[in-house]
């Protein structure tokens, strides 16, 4: 990871040598550069101000990267001594975080360790639903691969959520996928194993993780609970012609059903899982399988299942 610190002279030679412990890269910048441009040239993975440049400034960096589309999520801490913080008004300070420059190099390193943690599982968290993004879901199934458990990887696809997002806006969509990943997590939290988890792909897939001995129980409760539920997202005249007349995508009329959820199942029972991508590739077969069985359903591969 890389860091950028924006000092009014000089940067501390023991808060230099404790960030650079903490990044790989570290660049000093001072106030009589272009900062701005410099920033913007070769982009960090964290912004780090001495409260004196701010104070001088009336914080424009902070409001500068705030409200720029590309880089307004790199985090931006502020270097404080312990002097300051009884002047500090946090409402007008808008940064992440702060470093307390008196404190320790051991807490400094935690404090900077702990930012860096902080801000990559805020960039792969889905801003709908809360829940771990992509990179979150392939990191903990290949953890799991890594410690051999025997886990069972559920990956759920929403059943014609497209038509339905088109007659009814994407506000409503985003309902059903909040609706969607609360039955998920909740059924996932009420079987109380450590090993599951729940996140969001994107668009309308999910996936959740469990011991397999839970797995169908889980696919009958999720399915039963989303079939019960996602009627009331629909109006009377829809629910009457039996879901949504619309154009598909070569261009016919076509009748497109109540929404239903197709959940394909790989369980990594004996080893069987080394590498992520064999998991989501042998997926992506059975979830073709099980999306032309009509109406909400799983399927569970036990290829792998020694006799």
């Amino acid at each position: 990871m890389k860091a950028v610190v924006v000092v009014m002279d000089q940067l501390d030679e023991r808060l230099s040598c404790i960030i650079s412990q903490v990044y790989d890269s570290v660049q000093i910048i001072g106030c009589d550069e272009d900062i701005v441009s410099l920033i913007y040239m070769d982009p960090p993975d964290i912004i780090i101000v001495d409260r004196s440049y701010l104070l001088k400034y009336d914080n424009t960096i902070v409001r500068e990267f705030r409200t720029n589309t590309i880089y307004g999520h790199l985090p931006i801490v502020s270097l404080y001594s312990a002097d300051d913080l009884s002047n500090v008004s946090w409402q007008d300070m808008p940064v992440d975080d702060f470093i307390i420059t008196t404190d320790t190099e051991a807490v400094i390193r935690a404090r900077l360790d702990f930012i860096s943690q902080r801000t990559k599982r805020d960039l792969d968290t889905n801003p709908l639903t809360r829940l771990p993004g992509n990179e979150s879901i392939i990191r903990y199934i290949q953890h799991m691969f890594d410690e051999g458990l025997e886990v069972a990887i559920a990956w759920v696809d929403i059943d014609n959520f497209k038509p339905y997002n088109d007659r009814y806006g994407f506000s409503r969509g985003d309902e059903v996928l909040l609706a969607t990943s609360r039955i998920i997590t909740n059924a996932v939290k009420e079987i109380k194993q450590e090993s599951s988890f729940v996140g969001h792909v994107g668009g309308d897939d999910f996936v959740f993780i469990c011991p397999t001995g839970n797995i169908r129980q889980l696919c009958e409760d999720i399915i039963s609970r989303f079939d019960m539920v996602i009627r009331n997202f629909y109006n009377d005249e829809d629910l009457e012609l039996g879901g949504i007349v619309s154009r598909s995508r070569s261009g016919e009329t076509k009748n497109f059903p109540v929404m239903s959820i197709s959940v394909a199942v790989v369980m990594n029972e004996d080893k069987r899982y080394s590498h992520y991508g064999h998991a989501s590739q042998e997926a992506t077969e059975i979830k073709r399988h099980v999306k032309a069985i009509e109406g909400s359903n799983y399927m569970i591969d036990r290829r792998g299942k020694k006799r």
